[in-house]
């Protein structure tokens, strides 16, 4: 009876260690390359650096590369994107089947991505987001996410979250989140899933250009959720 107990313990045990180390690994792999992405698109300017240039910096990230085309207002626009996820499948799926457990053993779902629009041979604008899930089960996660544009090569400029204020003047900035309420419309208390998003362009500051992509990627090798979009984005 004793030598099952222990031989249940330890296949227990390996069955935990080994998603959690195969977790560890993975989301500090993709913390560094994410970091390295992050310090390469630092050195782009959406208007100025030119298509090649910016493939050129780019060339060590080729593997973790997707591309597409669009229209936009007439005109093609090529698109290259990268995604960073600190988790994957097949832990993400035993941790599912273990959720009877009373202990995590995989991080909070977090994911940093990039996407760079290139427009007549010049990198258009660039789009950062950092995002983690709030609470397991809610549909929107916590996230900063950054546009970077340019006016310079005759585009309206526009960001995955829609066009700028008709006030924009280099920097903009708004957040949402989400709360609870009761039966008679009254607010609980309760809120989560809180969103950030900033604009920039060429009239932006120094300043407000190095804060916007001052991402703490740190959320993606930590356990201890990263509560709101400012432990994210600063």
């Amino acid at each position: 009876m004793r030598k099952t107990v222990t031989a249940t313990s330890l296949a227990l045990a390996v069955l935990l260690a080994a998603p959690l180390a195969s977790e560890l690994a993975v989301s500090h792999l993709r913390r560094w390359q994410a970091a390295k992405l992050l310090a390469t698109v630092r050195g782009l300017h959406p208007g100025t650096t030119t298509e090649a240039q910016a493939r050129a910096a780019l060339k060590p990230f080729s593997r973790y590369e997707e591309r597409s085309d669009q229209q936009r207002e007439g005109i093609v626009v090529g698109q290259v994107y990268y995604h960073f996820y600190n988790s994957t499948e097949w832990t993400n799926s035993l941790a599912g089947h273990l959720r009877f457990l009373p202990l995590r053993i995989t991080l909070p779902w977090t994911l940093f991505t990039v996407q760079l629009d290139f427009v007549d041979g010049y990198l258009a604008d660039m789009h950062l987001t950092e995002m983690q899930e709030d609470q397991p089960g809610y549909p929107h996660p916590n996230s900063a996410s950054v546009s970077i544009l340019s006016t310079r090569l005759g585009l309206l400029p526009r960001s995955p979250f829609g066009a700028p204020p008709a006030d924009f003047k280099g920097y903009s900035e708004h957040s949402r989140s989400t709360g609870g309420i009761d039966q008679k419309g009254n607010w609980t208390g309760f809120s989560c899933c809180h969103a950030r998003f900033i604009e920039v362009d060429e009239r932006a500051t120094p300043a407000q250009l190095s804060q916007s992509l001052n991402f703490q990627l740190h959320c993606l090798t930590s356990f201890l959720r990263c509560k709101d979009d400012r432990q994210l984005l600063p």
